[in-house]
């Protein structure tokens, strides 16, 4: 019988218990975790300690002093990892260990793929946005000690956390969920997913410029669970609910980002290689940032 109970309520122990216990699902799980190291942590303190000399672009937007910072969004920002292993949990807790184990070896799959695709990007050109020199809360100083913030374009947050809601709609439906259940968790994952898009910008650990490039790196990367019209519709949910952004001001960012999300798109029809008008765009910004504090916008 299927757990007539919110996503919430599910614990993230039998995620653990399974990828530690399960030959299969460990080996991808290491060759993930390998993965974010090589090509998250490493290649960022490598820049930092000079041992790589690809160049940074700062990508700050203007648009982005339109969210104001808020540093009481930082636990919500750092929730994105169990944002993704819970709901893992949910499916171990109401398939059990055997049937759930193959979609965890797939999401482990996707996640590892992420990471690389965005690295290719990365090693490019490294990006970054202004942050706050904010220490009043523990978590600030953890999260400028452990990320020196050279990975923003594009965002891996936003792939994630898109990946996770558009992943488990499709193991839902396959797995033939009641549709009760399947409406209440596909609702609460994309709510989920919205919030820590709106606040990657209130913590000002991204710029309106990572987001659309983060959504079509995910279009790109998984056209049969995220698809081009989930990107758009995914922006025009963005800051619906909150009340301290003026309706003019959240047209304006929405609008550019969607802007800039369909030019990624235009723009690979023409290339061999979907990154390349991420590149492009890059080499653009660089050039176009000049010695002024901001860049411009396409």
């Amino acid at each position: 019988m299927r757990a007539q109970k919110p996503l919430k309520d599910f614990s993230t122990f039998p995620t653990w218990f399974v990828s530690l216990t399960s030959p299969a699902v460990f080996v991808e799980l290491i060759s993930y975790l390998r993965t974010v190291s090589r090509d998250f942590f490493s290649i960022q303190f490598l820049r930092k300690f000079k041992f790589l000399r690809t160049p940074i672009v700062h990508v700050d937007n203007p648009l982005d002093e339109k969210v104001r910072f808020n540093p009481r969004r930082i636990a919500d920002y750092l929730g994105f990892v169990n944002f993704w292993i819970r709901p893992l949990g949910l499916l171990v807790t109401t398939l059990g260990r055997k049937k759930a184990a193959p979609h965890l070896i797939d999401f482990y799959y996707c996640l590892k793929k992420s990471y690389k695709n965005a690295a290719d990007i990365y090693r490019f050109r490294f990006s970054t946005t202004n942050r706050p020199h904010y220490k009043r809360r523990i978590y600030f100083a953890g999260v400028h000690m452990l990320d020196p913030h050279y990975l923003c374009v594009p965002s891996l947050h936003i792939t994630i956390v898109c990946l996770t809601y558009s992943f488990m709609r499709k193991v839902f439906e396959d797995e033939g969920y009641e549709s009760a259940l399947t409406e209440m968790w596909n609702k609460e994952l994309y709510d989920g997913a919205v919030n820590i898009a709106e606040t990657v910008l209130y913590v000002k650990q991204h710029s309106v410029n990572c987001i659309p490039a983060a959504l079509y790196m995910t279009a790109k990367l998984f056209p049969g669970l995220f698809t081009d019209g989930d990107a758009l519709g995914f922006l025009d949910s963005m800051f619906k609910a909150q009340t301290d952004i003026q309706p003019g001001d959240r047209q304006e960012i929405i609008q550019y980002m969607k802007g800039l999300f369909v030019q990624f798109q235009q723009e690979s029809a023409a290339c061999q290689d979907w990154k390349e008008p991420v590149k492009k765009w890059l080499i653009n910004y660089e050039k176009r940032a000049d010695n002024s504090k901001y860049g411009r916008p396409e």
